[in-house]
Parts: C-alpha cells; sequence; structure tokens
C-alpha cells in the first residue's frame, strides 16, 4: 500500500509542477515503505539495536513529513526546526529507553508519545487547510484517532503483550492489532490527502484554463461558467446585474506607431487598472484584443447613479496619468446594460457591447447607458453619454 501512494503521488507530482505538497506526500509514504523492511531486518538479522531504532526513526519521520506536506499544500513555509526538533527528541527518547523494561507501563507510553506528539502536529497542521467540506473534516478526525490510538497502544501492550525482545515482537498477537491498525488509519489518512491534492490540481487545471495569460484576468471561458451564475444570483436577490463592455480607443494605431510590444504593455496596465478598482463580487474579463467586460451586482436595480456608471467614470479617470507614466495616451469607449428577466448571458453582454460600438461612432472616448436601465421618465433619452450623467 506505501509503494502504491509513492507511485500515485510521484506521477501527481511530475504531472502539476505546482503540487510540491505531493512530492512531501511521496517522500512520507516512501519512509513508510521502508519502516516494515527494517522490521523484517530485526527479524532475521543480527543487527537488532541498529534497525529497531532506524525503523523507529523512519516511521516518526513518515509522519512528521506528512505535517511538511500539508504546510506546503496550504502555501506556508515549512516549520523545518520544529520538525526537526520533534524528530531528534523522538529518536533520543528511543535511544534513552532502548534497555528498559519491556511490557510496562512506562516504557511503553513513552515509546509511543512521539508518534501520539506527530500526529497532533499534522492534525493541527490540517486544521490550516482552506479547502472546507467532510475531507478535511475526515482527515484531521483520521488524524485525531491515529494519536489517541498510540496513546492507547500501551494499554493494550499489558493485556496481550509485546515479548521480551523486539525479535519476539513481531510473532505477538500485539503486534499483528498494532501495524494492522496503524496501517489502515494510514491509508485512510492517504486517500484522504489524496483527493485534497486532486481536487486542488483540478482547480488549478480549470483556473489556468479560465485566465487570460496576458493580462492575468478571467478569459471568454471563465465568463461562461461564472456568468451564468451570477445571472441566476442576482435573480434570486431581487438585485440588478450590470455588464459593462470596454474597448480601448485606436488601439490598432498603438500597435502600428509602438509596436506589439508596448501594446501588450498598454492592455497590461489597462487590466491592472482594472483590477484595482473592481470589486471582489465583480467578474473582470478580457474578452479577447482590445475588448473587456465586467459584470456588477447592484441593489439599485433603476437608478442611473449605479456602480457601473462609478466604475466607468472611475476608469476614464485612472486613464488620464497614462501619459506621465511612459505609457501612450488611452481612451476607452464602453457600454453598460443592465440584466433583464430571462435575459440570457450573451443577450446581456451582446447589448452592452453594441452600446460600445455606439459611443465609438458618437465620437469615443465616452461610456453610453441604455435609457431604458434608468429611472423611467416619459423624455428620457434612448442613449445617455455618462459623463453628462455624471454631471448632473
Amino acid at each position: 500500500m506505501a509503494a502504491l501512494f509513492v507511485v500515485t503521488y510521484g506521477v501527481i507530482a511530475l504531472s502539476y509542477s505546482r503540487q510540491r505538497a505531493a512530492a512531501w506526500f511521496m517522500v512520507s509514504y516512501l519512509l513508510g515503505f521502508f519502516t516494515p523492511i527494517c522490521h523484517l531486518l530485526v527479524l532475521y538479522t543480527d543487527h537488532v539495536a541498529l534497525f529497531s531504532v532506524l525503523g523507529y526513526g523512519i516511521f516518526l519521520g513518515g509522519i512528521l513529513t506528512m505535517a511538511v506536506g500539508i504546510q506546503a499544500f496550504v502555501g506556508h513555509r515549512p516549520q523545518w526546526r520544529l520538525t526537526l526538533l520533534l524528530w531528534v527528541a523522538g529518536l533520543a527518547l528511543r535511544v534513552a529507553i532502548a534497555d528498559g523494561p519491556r511490557n510496562t507501563l512506562p516504557y511503553e507510553m513513552m515509546f509511543q508519545l512521539p508518534f501520539a506528539i506527530a500526529s497532533l502536529v499534522v492534525m493541527l497542521t490540517a486544521r490550516q487547510i482552506g479547502q472546507g467540506g467532510p475531507i478535511r473534516a475526515m482527515l484531521i478526525g483520521i488524524f485525531g484517532v491515529i494519536g489517541a490510538h498510540f496513546l492507547l497502544k500501551p494499554w493494550l501492550v499489558l493485556t496481550l503483550g509485546s515479548g521480551p525482545t523486539p525479535k519476539s515482537y513481531l510473532s505477538t498477537v500485539y503486534a499483528v492489532i498494532s501495524q494492522i491498525s496503524t496501517g489502515v488509519l494510514l491509508v485512510a489518512a492517504g486517500l484522504c490527502l489524496m483527493l485534497l491534492v486532486i481536487q486542488k490540481a483540478l482547480e488549478e487545471t480549470i483556473l489556468d484554463a479560465e485566465t487570460d495569460p496576458l493580462t492575468g484576468l478571467t478569459n471568454r471561458r471563465g465568463l461562461y461558467r461564472a456568468g451564468p451564475r451570477m445571472l441566476v444570483e442576482a435573480a434570486m436577490r431581487g438585485e440588478g446585474l450590470h455588464a459593462l463592455v470596454l474597448d480601448l480607443d485606436h488601439f490598432k494605431a498603438i500597435n502600428d506607431r509602438h509596436g506589439h510590444a508596448t501594446g501588450d504593455t498598454v492592455l497590461v496596465a489597462f487590466a491592472q487598472v482594472l483590477q484595482a478598482l473592481t470589486a471582489v463580487d465583480m467578474l473582470t474579463v478580457r474578452m479577447g484584443g482590445e475588448e473587456f467586460a465586467v459584470l456588477i451586482p447592484d441593489a439599485d436595480t433603476r437608478g442611473s447613479d449605479n456602480r457601473a456608471t462609478q466604475l466607468g467614470d472611475a476608469i476614464r479617470d485612472a486613464l488620464k496619468p497614462f501619459a506621465a507614466r511612459g505609457l501612450p495616451d488611452l481612451t476607452v469607449s464602453g457600454g453598460i446594460a443592465r440584466y433583464q428577466a430571462g435575459e440570457t448571458l450573451d443577450g446581456l453582454i451582446a447589448r452592452a457591447d453594441q452600446l460600445a460600438y455606439r459611443a465609438k461612432r458618437a465620437g469615443r472616448d465616452r461610456i453610453l447607458q441604455n435609457g431604458s436601465d434608468l429611472a423611467a421618465k416619459p423624455d428620457q433619452p434612448d442613449w445617455v453619454d455618462m459623463r453628462r450623467l455624471a454631471a448632473g
């Protein structure tokens, strides 16, 4: 079983370069793989003391390595000093009691204590995992049980006995119960860890597929996964949802005059403006080329001074100092449409896109909003220049 975990975690680590945690879990179960080998060497060689201590240290290191792997999984720097201190202390305790009286409560308790402490460290580390749900809860619970079962083993020894020597231990009923119970629990822990690693790897793969590599914004694929959910949530809450479509003015001229490298720099700088100005509940998208879109939830479903108009004004203001940063002068044209009941995401984006192109035909450097999206007034024009709205 340990070998299967080693191979599986190794494949995951090689397939997903960012899954450093999988490599640590592979090392943990690789150490677990060598533990029973040390037991066999105790049984079939004359180096009993050496392989007893070596097997103890390898197994303790395997448990502590799980904590290191979980720290890497959650993105924290591994606590090497604590890990090394616990391993050295546990090994020193094992050496200190090497000639102690077996089958006594003090000896067996000191023998199992480092394993219980290591399991507690893993359990506390697992609490830092951000992914909620039953898998994380099961992992924490499993390591709690592992720690408790190490502390219960001394009482079982007093009942069944562990043999007078390390060699005789391996032929006792206690050894069978101890090894099987520990193995089953560590297999369960390994499966939980594997599910978490695979889940995170899939999430990162989806995120990569839905992220524009140049700007770091969501791409069309991400829009069509998250956008419909935002429409449903807005409808359930009875709130508004606006689509703001933005198109950089004269972007082809920037590419022709300054080169595509400068054009890419402008796109990245504009994306940074969007990231700085949009709130966490908004979805910011690079639709392609120089076209961008933002989905904006808004409790104010009818007013003209909504979050979309405020964001549009803020974006246009943020572009004014571009020249001072050594970038070409940049303006943006755009359109704002409010979601209407029963409308599809494509329909909403298309209406905002039509407004953006109407803004370009009207002279560029402006953002238009559909008049029907404003407070109903008999004399309300069909298309409204946001600059006039902002000016009252």
